[in-house]
């Protein structure tokens, strides 16, 4: 904060139960992700280029494929990868999803959100985001209601790309869990 920041990013990583505390010890605001895809790994190397050369195979169009890795012997892990400019950037299997929980982030007073829309492309990404919009303005309303909250919800999960899970990431984990 003495340096000019003005607000806190805070790691996706971060159960409820840690955030309750963190925010209300917090010098700045705090922002939280509520939807979205989770880098879990981002490495300045250009490893998907790397590993095609090693196998002696042209590389391929990376921005119009949907890649994916997965654990040796985990045929339940299933993270997205893609290279960029910016070099290799490795995704949790499940997106952030946190429109049932928001009413728990306003009464800590996280209310600062946002979304990423990586893998939500165009007129879906503004869809979700104008669900999330008319979300927050019920809470500042106090009008939460799950008959107004419900279809919001079904059209983020509609809007959200069938390739890809949603679920509430470390959100509800208990601190011990997040290690």
């Amino acid at each position: 904060k003495k340096y000019g920041a003005i607000a806190a990013l805070v790691a996706r990583e971060v159960p409820y139960v840690e955030l309750e505390h963190l925010v209300s010890k917090a010098e700045l605001p705090v922002v939280t992700q509520v939807y979205g895809a989770q880098c879990i790994q981002q490495s300045k190397r250009n490893l998907l280029d790397n590993y095609f050369n090693f196998i002696g195979k042209e590389p391929l169009n990376f921005e119009e494929r949907h890649l994916f890795i997965s654990e040796p012997g985990k045929d339940e892990t299933h993270y997205s990868i893609y290279q960029d400019s910016h070099g290799t950037h490795v995704f949790a299997n499940n997106d952030i999803h946190l429109m049932e929980q928001l009413p728990l982030l306003y009464e800590i007073n996280a209310n600062k959100w946002y979304l990423d829309g990586l893998y939500t492309p165009g007129e879906d990404f503004v869809t979700v985001v104008k669900a999330y919009d008319q979300a927050r303005r019920h809470l500042e309303m106090n009008k939460w209601d799950n008959k107004i909250i419900s279809p919001l919800d079904e059209a983020v999960k509609k809007a959200h790309p069938a390739n890809r899970e949603m679920d509430t990431g470390f959100f509800l984990y208990t601190a011990d869990k997040v290690q």
